[in-house]
């Protein structure tokens, strides 16, 4: 499973650097319109239509290296409260619902996709299936590497469970 977890979070690292570079190119395409519309007043014609496709990508490929990472919100706030086990349990819970609030986005996402495929942009007529499929896999990859951090999670709690079954 470590390996697994290894390969997934490496990978997904290098879906983020892309996203990095993808929003770097994306400031800088705004940076020079601006420029170009102050200076000239000649801004990048279609600049919109990118962008509008860039972001949908952007997005999608922080998805998985967040998800991998548990990088998630947590709320703590029972931790005092309750015993370990249970908040471990709380853990699994969320990842729970986490996943099926992926799985949701995923398949509304995909629908979607289907849907608008045959779609241009406003402006310079580009074809916006390739972004969009582009994000609908990201979004079905982050789908079941969520699954798989449920699974792992799930097996924590349950080894962490009966180790302190032995303890005892």
């Amino acid at each position: 499973m470590e390996r697994i977890e290894l390969f997934i979070s490496r990978t997904s690292a290098k879906l983020a650097y892309a996203g990095i570079v993808l929003l770097l190119v994306q400031a800088f395409l705004i940076l020079i319109d601006a420029l170009g519309r102050w200076l000239f007043s000649a801004p990048i014609h279609g600049l919109e239509d990118v962008s509008s496709l860039m972001i949908v990508m952007i997005v999608a490929s922080f998805f998985p290296a967040i998800l991998i990472g548990r990088q998630n919100i947590r709320a703590t706030i029972m931790g005092r409260i309750l015993n370990q086990s249970v908040i471990r349990w709380m853990d699994v819970f969320g990842h729970f619902i986490l996943f099926v609030f992926v799985m949701t986005i995923a398949y509304q996402f995909s629908n979607y996709t289907i849907q608008m495929r045959a779609q241009t942009t406003l402006i310079l007529r580009l074809p916006t299936a390739p972004a969009m499929v582009m994000s609908a896999l990201l979004l079905m990859a982050s789908a079941f590497i969520q699954g798989f951090v449920l699974i792992t999670e799930i097996r924590t709690a349950v080894s962490q469970k009966s180790d302190r079954a032995k303890v005892i």
